[in-house]
């Protein structure tokens, strides 16, 4: 008799995740043990869109659309959990998550910090962040809608931000929120549709940029640079 053989539908989510964890995102540098342990307990298929089953825990961006055109991208777990390591989120950080869709990396990050804002500009997906953070009991995580440039003043300020895709243009007043030691992760694009993740420390008033690594990354379509006039 031949067996079935073993596919996204057929097994059971938790070793999806442990097979993510082992054979993807820990060999990728990932040894932060609090920010592995998120990868195991949160799962992915709960904020995943429809009709993307068999790609939830492959090493994949995952596609929202957006009410306004365009889509909200979940980014690669791999280049995720480098940012979310790389934050060095502590459990009494204030952190500010910034076009994360329906809430994926709010909800890792709720069970390293002390609290999460989770700005999405989508009202829609927006919604579907709260739903999905009260089916999983995550008490200190918000659901915020508005303008993903704008931040939030009235949260912060921000310990960590992290920006969920690429950012060309309008970071200026997400660094203003974060506080004196904060830092804000995000992508960068380069040529030829690679990007890098970049990290920022704030120190006082001023500000360090670092180059941490090359991951793939869609620019945020609120972050992209507004065209010039041509002559």
């Amino acid at each position: 008799m031949q067996t079935q053989p073993q596919t996204a539908a057929n097994v059971d989510p938790a070793m999806l995740r442990q097979t993510a964890v082992d054979c993807q995102i820990r060999p990728f540098g990932v040894s932060d043990q609090g920010v592995l342990a998120r990868f195991l307990d949160v799962p992915r298929e709960m904020f995943a869109p429809a009709g993307v089953e068999s790609l939830i825990y492959s090493d994949s961006e995952l596609r929202h659309p957006l009410a306004a055109g365009g889509y909200r991208a979940m980014l690669a777990p791999l280049v995720l959990a480098r940012m979310l390591q790389a934050a060095e989120i502590g459990p009494a950080d204030v952190v500010l998550d910034v076009a994360g869709a329906t809430g994926y990396t709010a909800a890792l990050v709720s069970g390293l910090a002390g609290k999460v804002v989770a700005l999405e500009s989508d009202a829609g997906l927006s919604a579907a962040a709260a739903a999905n953070f009260k089916a999983l009991g995550l008490a200190n995580v918000e659901a915020f809608k508005g303008a993903l440039r704008d931040g939030s003043a009235a949260k912060g300020p921000f310990d960590v931000v992290i920006v969920n895709g690429a950012a060309e243009e309008g970071l200026d007043q997400l660094l203003a929120q974060l506080s004196p030691a904060g830092r804000l992760l995000t992508l960068h694009p380069q040529t030829a549709g690679a990007a890098q993740v970049v990290l920022y420390r704030r120190d006082g008033s001023s500000f360090s940029r670092l180059s941490l690594l090359e991951g793939a990354g869609k620019i945020v379509p609120e972050f992209a640079r507004k065209p010039g006039f041509a002559f």
